[in-house]
């Protein structure tokens, strides 16, 4: 067959479609080996910048340290050491302090998001929807329980949720005047047609919906070669979620058919179908009896071995060693941009511990207990 090919060709010519062919697939390769190569360089400079603040309050031997200690001033030191720096006049209330370490921790997510390259920055904008969406709920919730005066006290600006919004939210006189506020920017999308006179818990989920929607959005303006390890993350994340909503519903008996309104689409491991039978589910253990052969079963056991079992906590864990797998398997491009969102949110948390178990005095076995820390996943 070669041979009648040859032949109708002609040997030159077949020589020349053989080289053709070969400088084709050098360019196919060199385009591919290509895109990779400046894929890497794009992320260079960002990852420096996220390997240089690191996550140190994940750390387990400084935590440790820091707990052991029992100094505030030290740990105070050591927070301005790595770019939290607390005012004097705030140190004197433990509420101001962890004020000023959240507003800290906004203003790291939003340069994080300056800072990542425009392959990532679709997700990084979108990743600080979740902070406007913690807002809505605290301002939703100190109005529901006539708190006005937290409003102004406690809401941090972030994209949706600005000094502007802040200002109407803290005139606003109820409930019904608070929507009404939030309706005027993007949380109109899951706001307009709901009426929440029941449980907080579904106001939660419904916000949480929000930065489900826009995460989901951000993701396809992500550029294709990082577009896997992305979408893995965000799989990932949504089951955990779905997992938590399910669970949190099930222990406050809310109604099957209003919780499966409140359970995000399918993640990664967990179909709708099983989603739909967990929240059948009349008990948390037969809740997750439906997780056997997934990659969550794990949960079912250690609540039936631990009477004081967190299970919140313990997916918050889990959300950690995936970034942290992640940056690994993806160390020169998005991996350590996933490590450092999730991981700072996580620190926020460990500080807020650290700080309130010195100045209560709390045995610094519970007050790290209370932490998600790397060396104990």
């Amino acid at each position: 067959m070669l041979e009648d090919l040859v032949d109708s060709i002609g040997m030159t010519n077949f020589v020349f479609l053989i080289i053709g062919l070969a400088l084709l697939l050098v360019i196919i390769l060199f385009m591919s080996y290509y895109r990779v190569v400046i894929s890497i360089a794009n992320f260079t400079y960002p990852n420096a910048v996220f390997r240089s603040s690191g996550n140190p309050y994940l750390k387990e031997k400084k935590i440790s340290d820091l707990v052991e200690g029992g100094n505030l001033n030290e740990v105070y030191s050591e927070l301005e050491e790595d770019g939290y720096e607390i005012s004097k006049e705030a140190r004197e209330d433990i509420d101001e302090v962890e004020k000023e370490l959240e507003k800290k921790n906004i203003e790291l997510m939003k340069k994080a998001h300056r800072t990542s390259p425009d392959e990532t920055k679709g997700f990084t904008k979108a990743w600080l929807s979740r902070y406007d969406v913690k807002m809505a709920k605290r301002a939703i919730k100190a109005i529901k329980e006539d708190r006005l005066e937290e409003v102004e006290e406690r809401l941090q600006p972030v994209k949706e949720i600005d000094e502007k919004v802040i200002e109407d939210l803290t005139s606003a006189r109820n409930l019904q005047e608070a929507l009404s506020i939030l309706r005027d920017t993007e949380l109109e999308e899951v706001l307009e047609k709901k009426e929440w006179e029941e449980k907080s818990f579904e106001l939660d989920v419904t916000l949480d919906k929000y930065a489900f929607n826009k995460l989901k959005e951000g993701i396809f303006k992500v550029e294709s070669e990082q577009r896997a390890p992305i979408r893995y993350f965000f799989g990932r994340y949504i089951d955990l979620l779905n997992i938590k909503i399910i669970l949190r519903g099930t222990k406050e008996e809310i109604k099957s058919e209003r919780l499966k309104d409140c359970i995000l689409p399918k993640g990664r491991e967990l179909p709708e179908w099983k989603l739909e039978e967990m929240v059948e589910s009349t008990s948390v253990d037969e809740a997750l009896v439906q997780l056997e052969g997934t990659s969550y079963e794990d949960i079912r056991n250690k609540m039936q071995s631990d009477q004081k079992f967190d299970f919140e906590h313990y997916l918050d864990e889990k959300l950690l060693k995936m970034v942290i797998e992640l940056n690994n398997q993806h160390i020169l491009t998005v991996g350590p941009t996933l490590k450092y969102l999730v991981g700072k949110e996580i620190e926020l948390r460990n500080m807020r511990a650290l700080l309130r178990g010195i100045k209560e005095d709390v045995d610094p076995i519970r007050v790290k207990e209370l932490m998600i820390l790397e060396g104990n996943i």
